[in-house]
């Protein structure tokens, strides 16, 4: 790891624990027993080191993501359910980073949001691309149209805290219930029986 990996990996941890408008540069150096001006001299100005920060934890989130999913699954169609259940865990602490950048540093939160959702968008149709290619959905639909809707709707449900859910459905029920309609509506009778075996373990309710 070089020096300039370290700072960016301590400093995201002091953003993510105490807040990204909260923490100061001073703060940082302070942290890592170095001048504000050696930091600026690397990182330029605070908000290329909130966005580097922010890119670093997002992308560590989603590795984290895809370790847990790949540890529990076998099949890739399990790996793909898995990386979406585990997505909720992290919805408290991006919800509130997401909202500080977009109340703070709105220059950062969309730049943020725009490559993010790329690369989300992009890991979807890979996963996509891979269950059909393997049996678990049919190919006759409109995959760019599917990822899109699926993709918005999702980050929708993860995004919105104050989403007006049926008395009695909790965020992380709606969430699920979603993600598994729309699996479920473009699967193969291969992929439907893999989607129900997945429900009964998880007990998820439909």
């Amino acid at each position: 790891m070089t020096q300039k990996e370290y700072i960016i990996e301590r400093a995201s941890e002091m953003f993510v624990a105490n807040g990204i408008k909260s923490v100061r540069v001073d703060d940082i150096a302070q942290s890592l027993g170095m001048s504000k001006r050696t930091l600026y001299e690397m990182f330029g100005d605070k908000e290329e080191l909130i966005y580097l920060c922010m890119s670093y934890f997002l992308e560590k989130q989603r590795n984290d993501i895809n370790l847990i999913a790949k540890d529990t699954s076998t099949t890739i169609l399990e790996v793909v359910l898995q990386g979406f259940l585990n997505m909720m865990q992290y919805t408290e602490v991006n919800h509130r980073i997401m909202n500080n950048l977009q109340r703070f540093y709105p220059k950062v939160f969309e730049r943020i949001r725009q490559e993010s959702g790329e690369v989300g968008r992009t890991n979807l149709r890979n996963a996509i691309h891979k269950c059909v290619n393997e049996g678990f959905f049919d190919n006759k639909f409109n995959m760019d149209l599917a990822i899109t809707v699926l993709y918005y709707t999702s980050m929708g449900v993860i995004a919105r805290q104050d989403f007006p859910y049926p008395q009695g459905v909790s965020q992380h029920e709606a969430f699920r219930h979603i993600i598994v309609c729309f699996f479920r509506g473009v699967a193969t009778p291969k992929g439907l029986e893999v989607i129900d075996n997945f429900i009964a373990k998880n007990g998820i309710k439909i």
